[in-house]
């Protein structure tokens, strides 16, 4: 019986690390468009600032955040041609989302209206099965206006990749506002982009301890955990994150991780199977994790199968060659019935 060893564990977090921030990975269909976000409420009245609006791919995969102006707007650029849609939730809305759009390589611009409720009232559109808005915290509601323009200048700077005067944005919003929550998760965000894990630790556990329904917060904080061997406190928290955002792929996937290293060989296997059935690009290694499971189990055919589906959707991703050898070892051992 055999277990993933911590090199192995790493090589999971390096494959998942660049979720943490927008930087996603180089396209293969090249574009160069803008996104606008229009939010409104249902008379026509554009939406105030803070609200947060979030720019997700086709498989469910956050692309970019930012927030609204004081005119109810938000901008995304994408530089990859696919399928779009966009959140919107926070300080005065219940969270909506948009119909999915196409970006075609020869689009320059595209608008995307959004219109929402405030809170208290039923809510403008449901969130789809795929997703749910993250919860905003009552302290949020109280956030000064001074704060708001350091966090807006540290989104604008996060924009242009200038990761040292963003984080200075946020931890100037911290500054003026103790209880501010988003501020905190960006600022650890900015912290581990610049490779200072500590300091980004430190700044994620103060946003989860603002706000226990931050998944964003939630997440992040377990990734590091997970580098740390924190595997229970880990799943404990990604357990949270997934109460908001039941079926984020990045969630299940180090969650599915966690619960391997903790020795739960069949919440690991659940959870693979969780990401198996939403759109998982990127994150197979859910199989290889399964696989390992399985073997432990003494079940080399479904191990197999988890092997072989793994090299079917990533044949050269980080653990292709110790799913090679895992399947030449089960071929050794035991082959399995043809089917």
């Amino acid at each position: 019986m055999f277990r993933p060893t911590a090199v192995r564990v790493a090589q999971f977090l390096l494959l998942l690390a660049p979720t943490l921030c927008a930087a996603q990975a180089s396209p293969v269909h090249q574009t160069s468009a803008e996104i606008l976000v229009r939010v409104t409420y249902e008379n026509d009245r554009s939406a105030s600032d803070q609200i947060r609006v979030e720019l997700r791919d086709d498989t469910e995969t956050p692309v970019e955040q930012t927030f609204t102006d004081s005119e109810g707007k938000a901008r995304f650029h994408v530089a990859k041609a696919g399928q779009y849609r966009v959140l919107a939730s926070g300080t005065p809305v219940q969270g909506t989302s948009s119909e999915t759009i196409r970006i075609d390589e020869s689009d320059k611009s595209r608008t995307i209206y959004l219109r929402v409720k405030p809170k208290g009232e039923p809510a403008a559109s449901a969130v789809t099965s795929k997703g749910t808005a993250p919860v905003t915290s009552a302290a949020e509601l109280r956030i000064p206006m001074d704060a708001k323009k350091a966090f807006h200048k540290g989104m604008e700077s996060w924009e242009h990749n200038d990761f040292q005067k963003a984080a200075e944005q946020f931890e100037k919003a911290v500054a003026l506002y103790p209880q501010y929550e988003s501020a905190y998760n960006n600022l650890g965000v900015m912290y581990y982009q610049m490779g200072q894990v500590d300091r980004a630790r430190a700044a994620f556990e103060k946003s989860v301890a603002l706000n226990d329904r931050n998944a964003d917060a939630d997440r992040n904080l377990a990734r590091i955990l997970i580098h740390d061997g924190a595997y229970p406190r880990a799943e404990e928290l990604l357990k949270k994150s997934l109460v908001v955002e039941p079926l984020n792929p990045v969630t299940l996937t180090l969650l599915c991780v966690a619960e391997a290293q903790t020795g739960d060989d069949d919440g690991a296997l659940a959870t693979a199977r969780k990401v198996h059935q939403v759109p998982h690009e990127g994150y197979s290694v859910v199989h290889y994790v399964a696989g390992q499971a399985l073997e432990r189990k003494n079940d080399p055919k479904d191990a197999y199968d988890e092997y072989e589906t793994y090299l079917s959707e990533s044949p050269n991703g980080a653990e292709a060659s110790q799913v090679r050898n895992a399947l030449a070892r089960l071929t050794a051992t035991s082959r399995p019935s043809p089917q």
